[in-house]
């Protein structure tokens, strides 16, 4: 795993989104320190965060941890994304990780 790559694109896609470091913390409910520190490569973090992190900066997992695939954005299921993710916003931080705990289980059975 190389967090160095991780903590870049994270970054690039935050700056892209125009989002601070503060921001992107106060959303995913992080220390912005904690950010900084993901950022540079030297802290890891749990799926859950890298999930947390990927849903505020509209780009897959897929494309943080590895680089090699395209942003939400630019998929062809942007706007099932988008509900997704507008739901997803009105929730407590706590029913958000309810939600993504219940879906890990479920997705395998959906392929």
């Amino acid at each position: 795993m190389d967090l160095l790559s991780i903590g870049l694109r994270i970054k690039r896609s935050r700056q892209s989104a125009k989002m601070t470091r503060e921001e992107l913390a106060e959303r995913i409910d992080m220390s912005p320190h904690y950010i900084y520190e993901i950022e540079r490569g030297s802290k890891t973090m749990s799926l859950q965060t890298l999930e947390l992190i990927a849903l505020e900066l509209n780009q897959s997992i897929d494309y943080l941890f590895w680089g090699n695939s395209l942003p939400f954005s630019q998929d062809e299921d942007s706007d099932a994304h988008d509900e997704l993710r507008e739901i997803l916003e009105q929730l407590p931080t706590a029913k958000r990780n309810a939600v993504s705990d219940i879906l890990s289980v479920i997705i395998p059975y959906l392929k």
